[in-house]
């Protein structure tokens, strides 16, 4: 079963303040030319919120300082907007993503020790430790992770490669053992976040359903996941109480799509695949409140509602030998 993948894109692990450092020269060289930025969607109906800090882009966050006032942004062709095919329901969305997911493997065969390379651009924080990202600024990412699913490893600027182990939870290993439904991808989804205490940074409001619905977006955007996988996920998404159709969307790289939608107790989040061909393209999230919390030494921060809080693109994805390849 490991030998199909399909495109796919982080759980990016804490990552040591020395490599933090360095990862910030190197960061900062995949910056773009200014150019327009695509609008960000209109928020939805407010919901108290908490503050939830996202594990998976520590290392985006940590990198984010680098950028000067007036750094570039990356350039979007959001002026071109080709035809796009309407999408009467959740679960109809939800079958013409898996079947592309189903019949777009890689053209590669992995194999053990082999690594999955995803390049991808998302706008960085606006200010550390503050959770909301800049709307007008984009940076580029350049990640590997092991078919395993446990390791992940960033290049530190200096040229070598730094190699994390993931945190807990579930992987794409996982998910591919028998049977591969998508019922099967609920249940193991839930039991892996039933048997994992809520931490310090996670939303202690956040239901259940929210948290298999942003565990989905992190599995689709990061972890290796076999072609027969990625289309079950596809295929339970619709089957979460909440999830709707959301058109319109854009990703980060200013692509036009259809999104699978989800409004949860702190924010709303969007799984954003092509209007055209249903390819999986990248993931967004807002505040659905304003909100304020704590900041080190006793400020206070407030986020307004329609912040946007995390915004990616998927630019390229493959199966290469080791870190540091690419295809």
């Amino acid at each position: 079963m490991m030998d199909e993948f399909g495109q796919f894109l982080d759980a990016t692990p804490a990552i040591t303040s020395g490599v933090k450092e360095a990862a910030r020269t190197r960061l900062l060289q995949a910056v773009r030319e200014p150019a327009p930025v695509p609008p960000v969607p209109k928020p939805t109906t407010p919901a108290p919120m908490r503050r939830r800090p996202r594990l998976a882009w520590r290392l985006a966050l940590a990198a984010s300082v680098a950028l000067a006032i007036g750094a570039s942004a990356l350039a979007v062709r959001g002026d071109e907007q080709p035809a796009t095919t309407s999408v009467a329901s959740v679960h109809e969305l939800g079958d013409k993503a898996a079947r592309r997911a189903a019949s777009d493997p890689y053209g590669t065969t992995p194999s053990p020790g082999r690594w999955l390379y995803v390049r991808q651009t998302i706008a960085p924080l606006r200010e550390e430790p503050d959770p909301e990202v800049d709307r007008d600024k984009r940076m580029t990412l350049e990640t590997w992770h092991s078919l395993d699913g446990k390791q992940t490893a960033l290049d530190d600027g200096r040229g070598r490669l730094a190699i994390h182990k993931v945190g807990p939870g579930i992987t794409g290993a996982d998910l591919a053992e028998a049977p591969v439904t998508p019922e099967q991808m609920i249940a193991r989804i839930g039991a892996s976040i039933d048997a994992t205490p809520v931490s310090e940074f996670d939303d202690a409001d956040a239901t259940r359903q929210e948290r298999i619905f942003r565990t989905i977006s992190q599995l689709l955007r990061d972890q290796p996941l076999i072609a027969e996988v990625r289309a079950a996920l596809f295929r339970a998404l619709p089957t979460i109480q909440g999830v709707v159709v959301r058109q319109g969307a854009i990703d980060a790289a200013g692509r036009h799509g259809t999104a699978f939608g989800y409004t949860g107790s702190s924010a709303r989040y969007e799984i954003i695949v092509s209007a055209q061909d249903y390819r999986f393209l990248g993931t967004y999230e807002e505040s659905v409140a304003d909100r304020t919390f704590d900041r080190p030494g006793g400020a206070t921060h407030t986020v307004k509602a329609g912040t946007p809080l995390e915004w990616s693109a998927r630019l390229t994805a493959g199966i290469v030998g080791k870190p540091g390849d690419r295809p």
